[in-house]
Formats: C-alpha cells, sequence, structure tokens
C-alpha cells in the first residue's frame, strides 16, 4: 500500500464515507503493517479524538471486548463523526502498545475481562527533544533525570533521529566510582522513574513493566563490535541511596530484566528495537532505565570511546493483567 492509497483510505475512514472493500483493506493493513498503525494513531489524535477517550498525553487506556478492526469500522457508521473512530482506534492502539499477544486473546473472549496498558509519561523525554548538549554527570539521585557516563544530545545524527530531531549520542565511558579498578568498557546512562502514583490505578493481578529503546550504529565501515543494551531495574524505596554504591547497589533490587544487540557498523545503518520486561512487584516504588553502549573487546587498562552509537525513542509502558477465575471441567 503506497502513501497515496493510505491518505485516501484515512480520509474515507475518518469522513464515515468507507466501502465494504476498503474497510477490509484498511483492517489487513492494521493487522500487518507497524507504519499504517502508526499513521493511524497520529492521525486519531490530529482530529481530536484522544480527547474523546482522556487520552491526550497516551495515558491510560482500557480495552473491553476488543472488537476486530473489521467489526469496529462497520460499526462507525451508528455514531458521530467525532466518535467513530474509537474501537478501531483502540485496536490499532493495542496493536502499538504490544497489546495483541495472551494478555489480549482472553480480553476478547470474555466481556468481563480487562487490560490496561499504561505508556508511562513519568518516564521524562524519553524522545530527549527537551534538551541540547553534555548530559549531568554520574548516576541520578532524583527523578526524571537523564544523566551517566560522557554523552550528549545532538541533532540530525548521522541518519534521521528515531523520534524527533534529536538523540542521544554515547561520548567515552567512565569508570564506576564504587568500583574504580574496574575497567571502562561501557557508557552508561540512566533516569530513574517514580512508579508511586501507579499503585492507586492497578488491578489486582500480574503487572509487567516494558522498557523499549531504539539503539544506532552509525559507523560507516565495519569495526570493533559494539554491544548496545537496555536494562531495566526496580526497587522499593527511593533513589537517594543508590548513587554512592551504584552498580553494587543492582543487587537490592526487586527484579531487573535487559536486552542487547550488537554491531560491527557499516552500511546499511538502521535502528535496532531492544525491549526487556519485569513482573512488577506491589512494593515497587521505583525503576531505573539503564541505556548502554559497550565494547566486550576494550582493553581493561583504557576507557572506550564512542561518538557514533546513539540511542533514542525510549518507552516504559505498564501492563495489567487482572486474575480471572478459573473454571475447572470433567470428561
Amino acid at each position: 500500500m503506497n502513501t497515496e492509497r493510505l491518505d485516501h483510505l484515512l480520509r474515507q475512514y475518518f469522513d464515515g464515507e468507507m466501502t465494504g472493500d476498503e474497510i477490509a483493506e484498511l483492517d489487513a493493513a492494521l493487522h500487518t503493517r507497524p507504519e499504517v498503525r502508526e499513521r493511524f494513531w497520529k492521525e486519531a489524535h490530529v482530529h481530536g479524538a484522544l480527547r474523546e477517550w482522556g487520552l491526550e498525553s497516551l495515558g491510560k487506556m482500557e480495552l473491553r471486548a476488543l472488537p476486530s478492526p473489521a467489526q469496529a469500522i462497520r460499526g462507525h457508521r451508528e455514531r458521530s463523526r467525532w466518535l467513530s473512530w474509537r474501537p478501531l482506534a483502540a485496536a490499532a492502539a493495542g496493536v502499538v502498545f504490544g497489546l495483541f499477544c495472551a494478555s489480549v486473546a482472553w480480553a476478547v473472549a470474555s466481556p468481563r475481562a480487562m487490560a490496561t496498558a499504561s505508556r508511562l509519561f513519568a518516564l521524562v523525554d524519553g524522545s530527549f527533544e527537551k534538551q541540547s548538549g553534555r548530559l549531568p554527570s554520574g548516576f541520578p539521585a532524583q527523578f526524571g533525570v537523564w544523566s551517566g557516563d560522557e554523552s550528549d544530545v545532538v541533532e540530525k545524527p548521522s541518519v534521521e533521529a528515531m523520534d524527533g530531531k534529536r538523540a542521544l549520542r554515547f561520548v567515552r565511558a567512565e569508570r564506576e566510582p564504587a568500583l574504580p579498578n574496574y575497567g571502562a568498557a561501557s557508557c552508561d546512562v540512566y533516569q530513574c522513574v517514580d512508579l508511586r502514583s501507579l499503585k492507586a490505578d492497578m488491578t489486582p493481578g500480574e503487572a509487567t513493566l516494558e522498557l523499549s529503546v531504539q539503539f544506532l550504529d552509525a559507523r560507516d565501515v565495519k569495526d570493533e563490535p559494539v554491544k548496545f543494551i537496555g536494562r531495566l531495574y526496580v526497587f522499593s524505596g527511593s533513589p537517594e541511596s543508590l548513587p554512592a554504591e551504584w552498580p553494587l547497589t543492582q543487587k537490592e533490587a526487586l527484579a531487573s530484566g535487559s536486552g542487547a544487540c550488537d554491531s560491527t557498523g557499516g552500511a546499511p545503518r538502521s535502528w535496532c528495537n531492544v525491549t526487556t520486561k519485569v513482573l512488577l512487584p506491589p512494593q515497587a516504588d521505583f525503576a531505573v532505565v539503564h541505556l548502554v553502549a559497550h565494547k566486550p573487546k576494550n582493553a581493561a587498562n583504557t576507557t572506550a570511546t564512542f561518538g557514533e552509537q546513539f540511542a533514542d525513542d525510549v518507552r516504559l509502558t505498564l501492563k495489567t493483567q487482572p486474575k480471572l477465575p478459573v473454571r475447572s471441567t470433567s470428561r
């Protein structure tokens, strides 16, 4: 589907004038093409639809007995134009937020079940658009601040930023104060995220915290390997006690997870998505988001340098799955 065709389908949808064939075509595209789902979400936002759901900031979204996209479109003619987008948009947004998985399969089947996904805006400036220049040094002692080893926020990296016009650039590794003799092979950047406000909204059941990060190795030619890592830790208490002994205080985490991708540079250059998730214990008060560019072959007595490695579009999502009744059968 080319851009002109997608423009037509979206225009027809928001004008309430879709034919049966167009319904099927858009339905298929939403299920199979992430870029179409992203475009649909943005169009819905432009049309003022998010205000109808109270989702101006992509906050909490609840899906009850989620219909298929095709069913949602067919029913839209019975609503006013401003409300007609909502079921399909919920379906599209559900895919964008990773909800079309096992946790939503039962939500479709059971009207009583409800899945919730919340994009955490307690994570400050995940697209790095609100700052520029050198990041503060060291492990953060407060919420909502990006800081760490030598790194900066720059415009127009070697390829377009994944989200917006700016991206985080890893520059140079620094030794950990708590481990001064430890070789500095990694450039580390952190943010502490306050989770306490979420507890009142969490339904009884299983809660998962998911981190997603886009990384880029912009070297023109292949060179020594670089490993990109996205790590996620959850703690109880407050972050003030962590900086002095980090990374030794990692052992105090209630839960942790990590994801990684490897690169040696060279063409074609493209962003690499890294995701990880952890089960969120009820006593969790805050999370630490940890972004890493690591050189595995770096000599132990030197600090690694970077400069052509980037991170962007950092997302933190809370997903909850309620406890469901268990029905036993006998044969």
